[in-house]
């Protein structure tokens, strides 16, 4: 029995030695077409972006570049996009826009992104509100951004005048324009922002403070994000965004890497945000008394 458990015993460790070999083998052949894979996809890129004039910083050997590697020598905005990756995090994100009446009559919204049906949100939850409330809060801190369009169709309902001017790279420019419909919505607005405030959200900022006649901003400096991407398919599912212009407000210089200056700055920390310590939120209510 002795003789044949040494037999059993070199069979099996036979047999892990060669599923280790087989382990290893597999491992080195995955890591080849996966190098390959990301090669053909930096080739696509590549190509991309040289056809839209993004020219890659001198010194720089594309071919020892990845795909995620070569899109971050362009800027901080130009990226590969794992769709597997961006599926996964939307479902982890906040709903788009949340509505409720605090203080009696004084109504919350808070847009937490820009999303292609945000503006439809926003309708459904915050404009049957309106008619009830003495004043109104739009919370933008932690707001990245996202669609410009949704944020223009959201500050639409209110502004009667503004544009956003688009300077687009290699192409025509073109504006946004606020249009007078007759029945703006008009009444006291507190904006809350912060340094994560940024791109469609401080767009937003920028045109209510320089627009509509009664609205007070309070929070912190905001990110200042105020160039855009533009996003095209690649061959394997996922996409390429890259900077492809800048934007300005009225007649507002870009504050690209500056960001806006609320009219009372409110340092807190955003650990506060919608618990009892959020002076900024008391500060904004205090103003709509």
């Amino acid at each position: 029995m002795n003789r044949n458990g040494v037999i059993i015993t070199g069979i099996v460790c036979a047999a892990a030695g060669i599923a280790v070999g087989m382990g290893t083998m597999y491992g080195i052949q995955k890591k080849k077409i996966d190098f390959a894979k990301e090669n053909s996809v930096l080739m696509e890129v590549q190509q991309i972006l040289d056809e839209n004039g993004k020219k890659l910083p001198e010194g720089v050997d594309p071919k020892k570049a990845s795909a995620k590697g070569y899109m971050s020598l362009f800027d901080m905005y130009t990226a590969y996009v794992d769709n597997d990756e961006e599926a996964e995090d939307s479902e982890n994100k906040k709903i788009d826009v949340e509505a409720e009446m605090i203080n009696g009559n004084v109504l919350l919204a808070k847009i937490n992104g820009f999303a292609s049906v945000t503006s439809i949100s926003f309708s459904e939850k915050v404009e049957p509100l309106i008619p009830d409330a003495s004043g109104l809060i739009i919370d933008l801190r932690n707001n990245g951004g996202g669609e410009i369009g949704e944020e223009n169709l959201i500050s639409d309902l209110f502004l009667k005048t503004g544009v956003v001017h688009c300077f687009i790279d290699n192409e025509d420019d073109y504006d946004f324009v606020m249009g007078d419909s007759g029945n703006e919505y008009s009444l006291p607005i507190v904006i809350l922002v912060n340094g994560k405030t940024a791109s469609a959200s401080e767009m937003m900022t920028a045109l209510f403070m320089q627009n509509y006649e009664n609205v007070t901003v309070v929070g912190t400096q905001t990110f200042g994000k105020g160039v855009f991407q533009d996003i095209q398919p690649l061959s394997n599912g996922d996409e390429i965004k890259y900077t492809n212009g800048y934007y300005t407000v009225g007649d507002w210089e870009c504050y690209n890497e500056i960001g806006i200056t609320p009219d009372i700055v409110l340092e807190m920390d955003e650990s506060l945000i919608g618990t009892f310590g959020d002076t900024q939120l008391k500060k904004a209510l205090e103003l709509l008394g």
